[in-house]
């Protein structure tokens, strides 16, 4: 039974920020300016999940979102399409930041999207993250993610919301 519990205690989980910055590193391809934004985005999001005031339904939908980017089986498999089957994971975080707009404060989502890179700023596992430039706007960056993901995903936009359990 020491064997199992020492193999356990053991046991580094995947860096899944690490995992997607290679994955989008490079990317040159269709909607790329969504694309390359994806850990961002993702970083977002977790940092949304970390903080303590957020509201429960916010929380749910911060949830369904990391989820969603982390789901093996999406509408937009990254495994088959590479980089471009981030698009569906991006339109899900960028409909569900619609959905946030209008129950948290601009000053909360801009304040969560400025800490990139800060040395409070971690990913989910504990490891810093790239700097930033503090001076982009949330709401900038979001409407291009929104729009270019949207471009892409087109009729599976629908069945994405559905498999994160917000459409």
């Amino acid at each position: 039974m020491r064997f199992v519990y020492d193999r356990l205690v053991s046991f580094e989980p995947p860096d899944y920020l690490a995992s997607l910055h290679a994955c989008v590193d490079g990317y040159d391809g269709a909607h790329r300016e969504a694309v390359v934004r994806a850990p961002d985005v993702f970083a977002f999001f977790a940092r949304l999940f970390q903080d303590p005031e957020l509201p429960s339904s916010a929380r749910t939908l911060v949830n369904a979102v990391l989820a969603y980017f982390v789901a093996p089986h999406d509408a937009l498999s990254e495994e088959e399409l590479g980089p471009f089957g981030l698009l569906d994971d991006l339109y899900v975080a960028a409909h569900a930041f619609q959905l946030l707009r209008r129950e948290l404060s601009g000053d909360v989502l801009q304040t969560a999207w400025q800490k990139r890179g800060r040395a409070a700023a971690q990913s989910i596992r504990g490891r810093r993250e790239p700097p930033a430039d503090d001076d982009e706007d949330v709401e900038e960056v979001m409407a291009t993610v929104r729009s270019e993901s949207r471009a892409a995903i087109g009729k599976h936009g629908r069945e994405a919301l559905k498999l994160a359990g917000i459409g």
